[in-house]
């Protein structure tokens, strides 16, 4: 579907074409019936003219035309200006036919006809015909023009018109681009806002916007603060719900201890296998509830969290000497929840820093989005077991032994965030090496 700045400019990009083109049409009609018009009132005054000139004697003789009376362009061949009149049986024309004549009609009484016709010299003639009385006789007279001089006037009008006209259309398309781009410019601003809050760099759209935007941005900003105070009850509740049940379960493993389960060893194996299980599921399901209603809440700097992190595990593993790289540019950012980050490269360096014999190296880059990659000079992942690390959905602290615990936290984490992790063999260190991609 096309843009509505696309299919208003062309909708309107049309209907100025229709327009002009309109206009054109409209305009050339005209003055080609304008100046035929007054082609025609013209011949009509040449015709009263020749009438006033002519000299009907009495019956026997011919009629005749007084030459001063008329003008000087009926005497020049070919001149584009000619008569006929024709009174009984006689044929009165003007010297500019030459050789040629006039092909006339009858025409009724007080009646005009207005006709076009190929004259002399290929010219195209508009011809009045009517019919008159002087004295007791009656006579049709027939005046000529050649049409073509007009014509050309005409068409070198029309030629300026539509240069002018283009001009104009040109001009008018231009001005209504700017004025669609000036009219459509809080669209544009929204779209940046909603790119600005999926990117976690504000919260809410902005308010100032034309009336016909404010129900719906007001509606959106409503939608979004009912969804936040939803997801801030279902955590407060989900956290009353861990410490009401983490209580009993508690309890119940220390019953597991009682003097009088001393001598039911299977049962009380049994019974802190199923307290531990539950622990496992609470913390389970709580997790994932929490990460189903974590989002792009903000943005956090990778540095700032990694430098936190590895400081805590050169405490936790202080006795094994690890050396902890770090390649970090100061301008990467995660987009999301800063405890959510904190998870997700907690597990991974811890996970690191436990199978790892010396080194640990942790690289992060930003072209073309966000990659971390930790690595250490572990003993590795078997091969085949690589595409089972790697299945969606599988708990891979359940079926992998050694690199595994806590896994299933990072894929969870990762596809929440529509992110992408790659689990191999770190080719340079030789051990195990996870990639995330965002």
């Amino acid at each position: 579907m096309k843009s509505i700045h696309a299919r208003l400019h062309g909708w309107l990009a049309l209907s100025l074409i229709l327009v002009f083109i309109l206009l054109g049409v409209g305009a050339s009609i005209s003055i080609r019936s304008l100046t035929e018009a007054y082609i025609g009132s013209r011949l009509e005054h040449d015709a009263e003219a020749l009438l006033g000139a002519l000299v009907v004697p009495a019956e026997g003789v011919s009629p005749w035309l007084r030459s001063g009376r008329l003008s000087p362009v009926y005497q020049r061949p070919l001149s584009g200006h000619y008569y006929r009149i024709a009174i009984g049986g006689v044929v009165l024309r003007s010297r500019s036919l030459w050789d040629r004549d006039l092909m006339t009609e009858a025409v009724p009484s007080g009646q005009v006809k207005l006709s076009r016709q190929v004259g002399p010299d290929d010219q195209f003639l508009l011809v009045r015909t009517a019919s008159y009385h002087k004295g007791e006789r009656a006579l049709t007279v027939a005046v000529a023009e050649d049409l073509m001089p007009v014509r050309v006037d005409v068409r070198y009008f029309q030629v300026r018109f539509i240069l002018f006209s283009l001009l104009a259309l040109l001009s008018l398309l231009i001005i209504q681009a700017l004025v669609l781009r000036q009219g459509l410019a809080p669209l544009t601003r929204m779209q940046d806002e909603l790119g600005a809050l999926a990117s976690g760099r504000c919260e809410q759209l902005t308010e100032a916007v034309p009336q016909e935007l404010y129900p719906l941005v007001t509606a959106f900003n409503r939608l979004l603060g009912v969804m936040r105070q939803r997801l801030s009850r279902s955590r407060h509740a989900l956290g009353d719900l861990a410490h009401a049940l983490k209580t009993p379960l508690t309890l119940l493993g220390q019953m597991t201890g009682r003097p009088e389960l001393k001598g039911h060893a299977a049962l009380r194996a049994d019974l802190r296998g199923q307290v531990t299980r539950m622990h496992g599921i609470i913390e389970g399901q709580l997790r994932r509830a929490r990460l189903a209603g974590a989002g792009a809440t903000g943005r956090v700097q990778v540095a700032e969290a990694l430098t936190a992190l590895v400081d805590v595990m050169g405490h936790v593993h202080r006795d094994r000497g690890l050396d902890i790289e770090l390649a970090v540019p100061e301008d990467a950012m995660f987009v999301g929840d800063r405890e959510d980050l904190l998870e997700l490269l907690g597990n991974l360096l811890d996970n690191a820093c436990k199978w790892a014999r010396h080194r640990v190296r942790v690289s992060v880059t930003t072209e073309n989005g966000l990659h971390i990659v930790v690595e250490d000079d572990g003993a590795g992942v078997d091969p085949t077991r690589m595409q089972e690390l790697t299945a969606r959905g599988l708990r891979l602290d359940e079926h992998t032994a050694g690199h595994g615990l806590g896994l299933a936290i990072v894929q969870d984490i990762v596809d929440q965030y529509g992110g992408r992790i790659e689990i191999g063999k770190e080719e340079d260190l030789g051990g195990f090496r996870v990639t995330l991609a965002f």
